[in-house]
């Protein structure tokens, strides 16, 4: 199993919205930025809490290796801030059999601020 390099901020809420952005980098071994991930292969756990927070978006920033992250935290949320786990998971197809898995981790603080959850 080969692992990522992945770097995360949060972008600060200054108004309640319901979807939190996190910009992130994902560097493979080489050095290289990592291309055409998909919202499948982000996974976003709370360490702090038992809150609930889910991928709602992934756009790729048209620069290799960096994307913007849209995450949303459940509906009961309590106000405050919140750390948590990033992970990238890809799995490599070759042909119909499963190749090498790709791993990659970081942590972010986000925000819920409120109002921002409905």
């Amino acid at each position: 199993m080969a692992s990522y390099t992945v770097t995360a901020l949060s972008v600060d809420q200054k108004e309640p919205v319901a979807l939190f952005v996190v910009a992130l980098c994902v560097i493979d071994t080489n050095g290289l930025g990592v291309q055409n991930l998909s919202e499948s292969e982000f996974a976003v756990r709370s360490v702090t809490s038992g809150t609930h927070f889910a991928v709602a978006e992934l756009h790729s920033a048209n620069v290799q290796g960096f994307y913007r992250l849209s995450v949303r935290a459940e509906p009961a949320a309590r106000v405050g801030e919140y750390i948590l786990a990033l992970v990238v998971t890809h799995r490599h197809a070759v042909g119909r059999v499963s190749g090498d898995t790709n791993v990659g981790s970081t942590l972010v603080k986000v925000r819920v601020v409120e109002g921002a959850v409905a």
